[in-house]
């Protein structure tokens, strides 16, 4: 350290070329760096979200999150498994080492919990890849002083504001908030289903089959991209 000091000392011409060199070296270099407006990010995580009626935080945990937490824990280059446990609802998240492939994680993944979500009562159950570049880029409000009616507007906003969205090329996802969607109560005889052999788990299963909405893929022809789907949903 003295020697460096004594050099500056003797020779501050030579060290004051030696600064500004290196100023103005990291100042041309720093015009030449690669910028990238939405660059690749890699989310080494995995979401798991369920819903399961009025349960009790404490029955959700032990009937369903200690299960999946369990069968995600068996996955390959799993650092960390937590989760959240509400009324009615669970949010599990599985992180992964930063280089592992997410892709093939999230199939592995899918098949462990395939036969879960299949065999248990779970109203419903998502298993979703987090992207960051697939982040929303546009929240649109949608609003008519013509129609008094919420749900009518829903409909509207489903049937065709939203099939017209997902049509556009580049667009992965469109999803709806703050709309209000209407419930149908079954109540049923006990006596009267005795009578002919059903329980209130035949009635729901042949509900459920009757109200689905599958996906088909899409079909680009022409320049125009065509969203396929089986549909066979209850209306009302």
């Amino acid at each position: 350290m003295n020697s460096i000091a004594r050099f500056a000392v003797k020779y501050p011409v030579t060290v004051l070329m030696l600064v500004l060199g290196i100023v103005l070296l990291g100042f041309i270099s720093f015009g030449k760096l690669g910028t990238d407006l939405f660059p690749d990010l890699n989310n080494p995580k995995i979401y798991i979200e369920l819903t399961a009626g009025e349960k009790p935080p404490e029955e959700i945990e032990k009937n369903y999150v200690d299960q999946i937490e369990s069968l995600a824990m068996r996955q390959s280059e799993v650092i960390q498994v937590s989760s959240v446990s509400r009324a009615g609802s669970a949010y599990i998240t599985v992180e992964y080492n930063w280089n592992k492939d997410m892709d093939e994680a999230f199939l592995d993944l899918q098949k462990e919990l395939n036969s879960f979500s299949q065999n248990s009562d779970l109203e419903d159950f998502t298993i979703s890849q987090y992207d960051p570049n697939a982040s929303p880029v546009m929240i649109i409000g949608l609003k008519n002083d013509r129609i008094s009616n919420m749900d009518e507007l829903r409909k509207v906003a489903e049937n065709y504001i939203r099939n017209e969205l997902v049509r556009i090329e580049g667009i992965a996802d469109v999803r709806m908030a703050g709309v209000e969607e209407s419930e149908v109560v079954i109540e049923t005889n006990r006596y009267m289903l005795e009578s002919f052999g059903l329980t209130t788990d035949d009635i729901a299963s042949r509900i459920s089959n009757y109200n689905r909405n599958v996906s088909g893929g899409s079909i680009v022809e022409m320049g125009t991209k065509y969203v396929v789907k089986g549909v066979s949903v209850l209306e009302d």
